[in-house]
C-alpha cells in the first residue's frame, strides 16, 4: 500500500523546528514527543506544566521530566537562563531573514484568531493589502519573539505615531524591546517614556552647544539628563560653558563643556544668572589664594584650565 500526504490536513498546521525530527527524534520518548508538540501548538500561551498534564492525561512529574529533556537538547529555556541575578532579561534577540512564508501565514491566520486580528488591524493601518515580507514578519514578531496581540497592536500604533509605519522599523523596534526586557505594554510604554525624556534633554543639548542633529553617545545622553532633569538647568547655563569653552580652545569640546557645567554646579552657582554675575564679578579679579576650590575667575583662562584639570 502507498501512502500520501493530505494536502488538506495544512489547514489547521503550526511550525515546529527541523531540529526535532533531525537531532532529537531516535531519543525522544513517546511522552516528549507529545510534551513538544503541545508545546509548540500552544506557543503563543506560555508553557504551564498542569495545563499540559491534564491536556495529555499524564503526571505534572512526567511533563516536567520531558521538559527537562528539552531543555536540555535547547528547544526550551527556563527562567535562569533568560533572568540574571537582579532579574534582568539577558536574552539577546536579533534580526533574522528567515521568516515564516506566504503559506505559513496563511495557515497561521486560519489556525489562530489573534494572528488573524493581526493581520488585520496591520492592513487597517497600512491602508492597503499587506505585502508578503511585512505579514510573515508579523507573524514571526507573535510566534518568534512572544509578543502577545495587545503589544502587537501596541506597536504598530506607535509605529504609526512616530510617521515610520514601515516593516523595517517595526521589526527593529519589537527586537530592541524583547532585548530590553518588554514583555507587555506596560513595559513599552515605560520604554517609550524613557526615550521620549532622553531625546527631550538631548535636544535641549542640541541646542544650547550649536550640535548639529545627530545620534548621541549613551554619555551625553546620561549627561543631558543629568543637567536639565536632576540638577534643572536650563539652555543658557549650557552655552555659557560653550563660550567658555570656544573662547579657552577655539573649537567646541564636548568633554570640556561637560566639565565646566560640572565645576560651577560644584560651586553652588545653579542659573545662568548666577553664573554671568560670577564672571563679572571675576573676570578681572585675581584669584584669592583662600577662596573655595572653584572660584576661579571665570574668563581667565589660564586659571581656567587649572581648575578643569583640577577635577581630574
Amino acid at each position: 500500500m502507498n501512502y500520501y500526504f493530505n494536502p488538506t490536513s495544512f489547514g489547521a498546521s503550526f511550525s515546529v523546528p527541523s531540529s526535532i525530527v533531525d537531532n532529537c527524534l531516535k531519543l525522544a520518548t513517546d511522552i516528549e514527543i507529545r510534551v513538544i508538540l503541545f508545546v509548540f501548538r500552544h506557543s503563543s500561551d506560555g508553557i504551564n506544566v498542569e495545563e499540559i498534564s491534564k491536556a495529555l492525561a499524564i503526571s505534572s512529574s512526567e511533563v516536567e521530566d520531558a521538559l527537562l529533556f528539552w531543555t536540555k537538547n535547547g528547544l526550551i529555556i527556563t527562567d535562569a537562563e533568560t533572568k540574571s541575578d537582579n532579574d534582568t532579561p539577558t536574552r539577546i534577540v536579533v534580526e533574522k531573514n528567515e521568516k515564516p512564508t506566504r503559506l505559513d501565514v496563511a495557515k497561521r491566520g486560519l489556525e489562530d484568531e489573534k494572528v488573524a486580528a493581526i493581520l488585520r488591524q496591520a492592513q487597517q493601518k497600512f491602508g492597503r493589502n499587506l505585502k508578503t515580507n511585512e505579514s510573515s514578519t508579523l507573524v514571526y514578531i507573535y510566534d518568534d519573539l512572544g509578543f502577545s496581540l495587545p503589544l502587537v497592536l501596541f506597536l504598530l500604533q506607535y509605529a504609526l505615531n512616530e510617521d515610520k509605519l514601515n516593516i523595517r522599523f517595526i521589526e527593529k523596534t519589537a527586537v530592541a524591546w524583547v532585548n530590553s526586557g518588554v514583555k507587555n505594554v506596560t513595559d513599552a510604554e515605560k520604554i517609550i517614556s524613557k526615550e521620549i525624556k532622553e531625546n527631550l534633554a538631548w535636544k535641549r543639548t542640541e541646542k544650547a552647544f550649536g550640535i548639529e542633529s545627530r545620534k548621541p553617545s549613551p554619555k551625553e545622553i546620561e549627561l543631558s539628563l543629568l543637567w536639565f532633569d536632576d540638577w534643572g538647568l536650563d539652555e543658557a547655563y549650557l552655552t555659557l560653558a560653550y563660550n567658555v569653552c570656544v573662547d579657552a580652545k577655539s573649537k567646541f569640546i564636548f568633554s570640556y563643556c561637560a566639565k565646566t557645567v560640572e565645576s560651577w554646579h560644584k560651586a553652588g552657582l545653579n542659573t545662568a544668572l548666577e553664573v554671568e554675575e560670577y564672571i563679572k564679578t571675576n573676570k578681572s579679579s585675581k584669584p584669592d589664594k583662600n577662596a573655595p576650590k572653584y572660584s576661579y575667575a571665570g574668563y581667565d583662562l589660564d586659571l581656567y584650565e587649572k581648575m578643569l584639570d583640577s577635577q581630574d
